[in-house]
């Protein structure tokens, strides 16, 4: 399960539709405060895709969060900014927004295994 974190309509259609293409499964959240709850309800997504420049609790403050708490230990998340800089401390990668297919995929295909993929255990 992949969580995206956009306050965008648009973009966060756009991406959870190229995802869910590609095999994905996708959880999404508005805000940083909306996705901290959905993180804790998913108990450890594959990966977070988190725009850094959000409303109410920022990118940066959920970044702050997860890593203060350990059942999040675990969690990847790749930033997502139209800023320039280097990525905040607690990020795996970061994309450029606007975000490019190819690399939204790439990003995600590091971290998260699809739904559709060959030699998958499946119980019969």
């Amino acid at each position: 399960m992949v969580l995206l974190v956009e306050d965008d309509p648009d973009v966060r259609g756009a991406m959870a539709e190229a995802l869910h293409d590609e095999g994905y499964e996708v959880a999404m959240a508005i805000n940083g405060q909306e996705g901290l709850r959905v993180v804790l309800a998913l108990e450890s997504p594959c990966l977070v895709l988190l725009d850094l420049e959000i409303p109410r609790v920022d990118g940066h403050a959920f970044l702050e969060r997860l890593r203060t708490d350990a059942r999040f230990a675990g969690t990847q998340v790749v930033g997502m900014t139209g800023e320039v800089g280097p990525p905040p401390q607690g990020v795996v990668g970061l994309l450029r927004k606007p975000v490019k297919l190819a690399a939204l995929l790439a990003a995600v295909a590091r971290h998260c295994p699809r739904r559709d993929t060959e030699g998958s255990s499946s119980s019969g």
